[in-house]
């Protein structure tokens, strides 16, 4: 493989002037250019990504920490990232922390090493001192999906209290009184919102609020499985229950069947996400629509403001975060009471 060396002696010029060449860092004579290009031509010179970084401190790279990569919400996040940050001449660096935050830990270290110029980050929840050590280099950091536990870059998120406050309003208007609903750790950002949107849908409606109907699972499906048969087993009373996140209405769908219970003769459902197969169940699947779309265009948008601040030595911090609307999807797994 041909070395920056190897240009410069058959261009007849110093590995500087080279390096000027392929960084566009010097004004270089036309001839001179033309001798360097023609050689990196000839001998198919391809430049250190890592070497021109230590010279220009870019690096075009950009780090992407999603929870979970098996997700259809966190996959298609990391696909619309990626196809608006390329039309831009980035790559990323994708990682999948599994919302574990031992590993999101061991992430960023390795991507402060690589000198990333950004990072997006669905946080896991936990506090991350490595965020700190970001935002001392100048690394804009940029938080979609969840709040991080500390105030370190922007967010980028859905409304999720006006999500939680409009599924449980659909129901309250159809007649339900006893409605569950299904959600992660309180610490995380989103099912707070949620949580509470159904919280304050109670209150605004007057209704009495049955706090023991707010079960809590962890993410995985089997967990989710398992809370779904607690819930049917223990509070067989409800007529309406919601599923906040994918695992848990794979998760309600999969107790359901097992217990011969059927949406919406004997429950009614509401699902968050609204992923393609919400349509192909029997009966389709009244669901909560993430603006996924909107909130990879403005993940992006935002993060490159924030590296325009960086060149400037300004501090991205002070970017406005940005909440997106979701949308309800009336179809038929809820029923008039």
């Amino acid at each position: 493989m041909s070395t920056i060396r190897d240009v410069a002696k058959l261009a007849g010029v110093s590995t500087a002037t080279v390096s000027h060449v392929v960084n566009n860092s010097r004004t270089v004579r036309p001839e001179t250019r033309k001798a360097v290009l023609d050689a990196i031509k000839r001998l198919n010179y391809r430049p250190s990504a890592i070497a021109r970084s230590l010279t220009t401190n870019v690096t075009r790279t950009i780090g992407v920490l999603v929870a979970n990569i098996t997700s259809p919400f966190f996959a298609a996040l990391v696909r619309g990232i990626e196809n608006r940050l390329e039309a831009y001449g980035y790559q990323l660096i994708v990682c999948n922390t599994d919302e574990q935050a031992s590993r999101e830990a061991r992430y960023l270290d390795l991507l402060l090493a690589r000198r990333v110029d950004g990072m997006i980050i669905a946080p896991t929840g936990e506090p991350q001192p490595l965020w700190r050590d970001f935002v001392a280099h100048n690394i804009p950091l940029v938080f979609i999906d969840r709040k991080p536990s500390e105030p370190c870059g922007p967010v980028i998120a859905l409304d999720n209290f006006a999500a939680g406050y409009a599924a449980t309003e659909h129901l309250i208007r159809l007649g339900h009184r006893h409605i569950a609903i299904l959600v992660r750790s309180p610490m995380l950002s989103t099912v707070v919102g949620r949580r509470d949107g159904y919280r304050q849908a109670f209150r605004d409606y007057k209704l009495p609020l049955d706090e023991s109907l707010i079960y809590v699972s962890d993410y995985a499906l089997e967990a989710a499985h398992e809370t779904a048969q607690r819930l049917l087993t223990t509070s067989p009373w409800i007529t309406a229950i919601i599923a906040t996140n994918h695992t848990m209405t794979l998760g309600v769908l999969e107790a359901l069947q097992e217990q011969y219970i059927k949406y919406p003769d004997d429950v009614s459902l509401v699902a968050f996400d609204d992923n393609p197969w919400h349509l192909l169940v029997t009966p389709p699947l009244t669901s909560i629509r993430l603006p996924i779309q909107e909130l990879c265009d403005a993940a992006v948008t935002t993060l490159r403001a924030a590296l325009e601040k960086k060149s400037a030595r300004a501090d991205a911090r002070a970017l406005p975060d940005v909440f997106v609307k979701a949308q309800l999807i009336a179809r038929a797994s809820c029923r008039k009471i």
